[in-house]
């Protein structure tokens, strides 16, 4: 929850256009608005607006080019066909492990004998390692194929393909100036069309393989609950393809095909038929990415296989995610005073590196700094940079690059690792920078509308506007404070409130600091929640800003 001043606010209402949108679509009249004030559909793009609303994962697919590195990558795969010696790469986050599983599943449908490995975060650190190929030359491996990582290791793959190894690359990392050579790098970057780099690492070979005519359709797309968990997991754009993509491998995720991930989901929790994409941000795939984080990555891939003793392997990943809480917990309490004190680079022996990404996302988002976290691992010092909308991280480890070791990741998310002894010169250096860098002050867009005029109905179409995340936000409503105004605390420590103003309820999670901002606030922000507690269905206002004037 934060404060939000008047002035910020871009009031919208239902118009009387919307209502012949509505007509068209089927919709109600605020979900016309929606789509009218969002997306910038009318009476003249209605089949638009209706694709938007119901977007078709066969028309969008078919519609992306099967691009040459694609189509040789598909020729080795046939080529290899029976083969006893293949091994998957991948990487240790959700994507990683997501793609790590998937490449699995499709080996396992054409080759005889599959292993896979994932690097160790602390001891190996990101990307392909020269000993491991080292092994798997020696060991006479017939085909690499690598997954969410490869596209920058030039030398590791060069040398793999050099010793007469097949090596495929699934990746969506930006490449650098020259490619492994040798290797068939897939990777929508590389002459790839706009929509498709947009793929995270699973989406990229999910989308492979549905258009290499190899894999049988309907058993394909029973594999997209992977998808639509790494697309989340990675933070990447909704457009048109990936809310196709999700929204299937949502439905995929509810029907609970793969065991591990929905005993995962029900230990949390959560009713796995009635899931979404708030669920799988905010509890499963924390609970996933902690594996890799803490311990190693592996046992996020059996749960997703179903391999081993599946319910033992959930519950050392919950026991995982519990202490990355305590100590990401622990981290934020030592790094608010530093932040605000004006500190943008800090690097403490003390910390786990495992846990500093995600401690540095929640400081770079409700700061709107850019955070730079990081903690030494033996001679190396691997650190994290998020930096807010309107920033390009990549831009700025760029401008640090000749002190590094190795650097990647996205936009707004990246990682790096630098020698020990030139970190205070990429501290001073990194820390002039992140200073210069200001958050874009954007104007809120907000639907006036009191909660009390929102069925259940319409929250349920609303939903149709999802997946809500990275350039498509949920939208957000406005009301005006009225009176009489109550809080109740909610909680066994009185950390939440629900607000009664006027008819209408809202909570505010974590509101107890707010109390007083609350209290003397001009009106309240809110996303309608569909709530479902033992057998009843009803809808909650959350509270996601309090205005002021």
């Amino acid at each position: 929850m934060n404060v939000c001043q008047l002035e910020r606010l871009s009031f919208k209402s239902v118009e009387p256009q919307d209502l012949e949108l509505a007509a068209s679509c089927s919709c109600s009249p605020v979900v016309a608005a929606l789509l009218r004030i969002k997306y910038g559909f009318d009476k003249s793009n209605v089949s638009k607006a209706r694709e938007w609303l119901d977007p078709s994962l066969k028309n969008v697919v078919d519609s992306l080019e099967f691009t040459e590195e694609e189509k040789l990558a598909a020729k080795v795969w046939e080529r290899n066909k029976g083969a006893r010696r293949v091994v998957v790469y991948g990487d240790y986050d959700v994507d990683g492990v997501s793609s790590t599983t998937l490449a699995v599943e499709l080996a396992l449908k054409s080759f005889t004998n599959v292993r896979y490995f994932i690097p160790h975060r602390h001891e190996q650190g990101y990307g392909v390692h020269k000993s491991v190929i080292r092994n798997l030359i020696s060991n006479q491996c017939d085909l690499l194929i690598v997954v969410d990582c490869g596209t920058k290791d030039i030398e590791a793959l060069s040398d793999a393909a050099k010793a007469g190894m097949d090596v495929l690359v699934f990746d969506h990392h930006v490449p650098g100036d020259v490619l492994p050579e040798g290797a068939i790098v897939v990777n929508p970057h590389v002459r790839g069309s706009t929509e498709s780099q947009t793929l995270c690492a699973t989406g990229v070979l999910w989308k492979w393989a549905s258009k290499s005519g190899l894999f049988d359709p309907d058993w394909l797309k029973s594999k997209l609950d992977l998808v639509a968990l790494a697309t989340i997991a990675d933070s990447m754009p909704l457009g048109l393809l990936n809310r196709a993509l999700v929204k299937e491998g949502m439905k995929v995720l509810r029907k609970q095909t793969r065991s591990g991930l929905g005993t995962l989901a029900s230990e949390m929790g959560l009713m796995v038929r009635l899931i979404d994409e708030d669920d799988l941000a905010m509890k499963v795939i924390p609970a996933l990415n902690a594996a890799g984080r803490l311990d190693l990555a592996e046992l996020s891939v059996k749960v997703l296989l179903g391999q081993d003793d599946v319910r033992l392997c959930v519950q050392k990943l919950i026991s995982l995610n519990r202490k990355r809480q305590y100590l990401s917990s622990n981290l934020l309490e030592q790094l608010w005073p530093l932040i605000e004190q004006g500190e943008h680079v800090v690097c403490d022996k003390r910390w786990p590196a495992g846990v500093l990404s995600g401690v540095a996302s929640r400081l770079c988002s409700e700061t709107g700094k850019a955070i730079a976290l990081a903690a030494p691992v033996g001679e190396t010092i691997r650190g994290t940079l998020r930096v807010p909308k309107g920033s390009d991280a990549l831009q700025v480890l760029t401008e640090v690059a000749p002190y590094l070791e190795a650097w990647g990741g996205h936009k707004f998310a990246a990682g790096f690792s630098v020698d020990a002894k030139y970190w205070d010169k990429l501290k001073d250096i990194m820390t002039g920078i992140l200073k210069d860098i200001e958050p874009v002050s954007e104007e809120l867009e907000v639907l006036e509308l009191s909660p009390s005029s929102l069925t259940l109905d319409e929250v349920r179409q609303i939903k149709k506007l999802g997946p809500f995340g990275v350039t498509n936000p949920a939208p957000l409503f406005f009301a005006k404070r009225e009176e009489p105004l109550t809080l109740f605390p909610l909680g066994r420590e009185g950390k939440h409130f629900r607000i009664k103003s006027g008819r209408d309820s809202y909570i505010a999670f974590n509101g107890a600091p707010y109390k007083d901002i609350i209290i003397n606030s001009y009106g309240w922000i809110y996303k309608p929640k569909i709530n479902y507690w033992q057998g009843n269905v009803k809808l909650d206002m959350l509270l996601e800003h309090v205005v002021q004037r």
